[in-house]
């Protein structure tokens, strides 16, 4: 019987400086501050098995996993279970590790997901210990700014929230992989109004004048007493959908129903549907209105209107890029097909991670209706089964939502 290729590991925050250097006249503040330097998780127990794995990514939201493990185990992992008498949320870290296809005559191991472990229950009638955790981009919902900035780079922006947040008793996060997008924006939380770092990143990402945003992690020391995670943000630079690729670079092969993948339902959404489209800003205490038509789709349809309101955008031209995405969102009956692939029809399920801005081919035959094109992967739950195959639930939809029309 094949080994289950996944593991849990558990990782604790480990201060990587010294609180009596926090003052910034000391001269050992940049070196060996607490303050300065911050915290990183380190390895604290590995090789636990798991009685149920469930992780997600969502296009622009934080990824989130579910985790049981067993109170009780083997003589031969018993001394790790040991190891988290003191496991409390929020002070501990998970990984999910998963090895490679071929893991039995090469014994590669990949990070599948980590994060923040946020809450726990321990069920003692099941001898469970329950874990639920979100992603290091949860630590940005906790952190908060205020301030204004003018015409300023949007990947400088969050450049900029992640190093103030690291150098104030932060976390690690690393943002030497993050790309420009060549388009500046407007930053403006008022006085006495504190923003959520975490919501404004992904407000700037989600526009099709912005950019796929994913937070991605590894293991440092791997498989050493020292072992420890290192997170990073990276971006695309536009918000164009790309090809999913396997982790050898290689497309991933097309979702066929009934192939490698069932297709339950597919649902056809027309609520979004629109042909006028407000964006109104704040310039102050004056609201700034723009408006975008979609002619072609306003001789066809009875006129829809669509309204959002983004009071911290004092930017024209911003405001017309939100007015645009409202309108591609609106321009066609949104079709959302529901995928279960096969167990293990993947090698890698994070290669299908939404914010990474993938697209995938999509073929299926439903007795009227023949379906064949790109869809862009918006969510992806996998569920691990007991053997250790794993499903993705995949929702999808077209490719044509991502493209910018012709406006007037």
């Amino acid at each position: 019987m094949p080994q289950n290729p996944y593991e849990v590991r558990i990782y604790k925050w480990k201060p990587m400086g010294d609180y009596r250097y926090d003052d910034p006249a000391h001269k050992l503040h940049k070196t060996h501050s607490l303050k300065y330097k911050g915290f990183r998780p380190y390895l604290v127990a590995k090789g636990i098995p798991a009685a149920s794995i469930e992780y997600s990514f969502k296009l622009d939201e934080i990824g989130q996993a579910a985790v049981s493990i067993p109170l009780d185990g083997g003589d031969e992992w018993q001394p790790e279970l040991k190891k988290l008498a003191g496991i409390e949320p929020y002070k501990y870290c998970i990984g999910i590790v998963r090895k490679s296809e071929d893991w039995d005559t090469r014994q590669e191991s990949y990070l599948a997901w980590s994060g923040i472990i946020w809450n726990m229950r321990m069920d003692l009638s099941t001898r469970l210990l329950q874990i639920n955790a979100r992603d290091f981009m949860s630590f940005y919902e906790t952190r908060h700014h205020t301030g204004t900035k003018k015409s300023t780079e949007q990947i400088e922006l969050i450049r900029s929230q992640i190093i103030t947040a690291n150098t104030n008793w932060g976390i690690n996060t690393e943002s030497n992989h993050l790309v420009k997008t060549g388009r500046p924006y407007d930053w403006n939380a008022q006085p006495g109004e504190w923003r959520e770092s975490a919501r404004d990143m992904y407000d700037m990402a989600d526009d099709l004048s912005g950019f796929f945003l994913a937070m991605d992690s590894a293991r440092a020391n791997m498989d050493k007493p020292d072992e420890y995670l290192r997170c990073w943000l990276k971006n695309t630079p536009n918000r164009t959908p790309r090809w999913a690729v396997g982790r050898d670079g290689k497309p991933l092969p097309t979702l066929q129903d009934r192939v490698n993948c069932e297709i339950p339902e597919i649902y056809f959404d027309g609520t979004q549907m629109t042909n006028v489209s407000y964006a109104i800003g704040r310039s102050g205490n004056l609201p700034i209105r723009r408006r975008k038509d979609n002619l072609i789709l306003r001789r066809e349809l009875p006129v829809r209107d669509v309204v959002g309101r983004f009071d911290r955008i004092a930017d024209a031209k911003a405001l017309d890029s939100r007015a645009e995405t409202q309108l591609a969102f609106g321009n066609k009956g949104i079709r959302v097909p529901r995928i279960i692939t096969y167990p293990s029809a993947y090698q890698d399920p994070q290669t299908l991670n939404p914010n990474l801005g993938v697209k995938i081919n999509v073929e299926a035959a439903t007795g009227f209706m023949v379906i064949k094109e790109p869809f862009v992967v918006t969510e992806n739950h996998v569920h691990v089964e007991g053997d250790g195959t794993d499903r993705c639930e995949l929702t999808l939809v077209q490719e044509s939502l991502f493209k910018k029309g012709q406006w007037t």
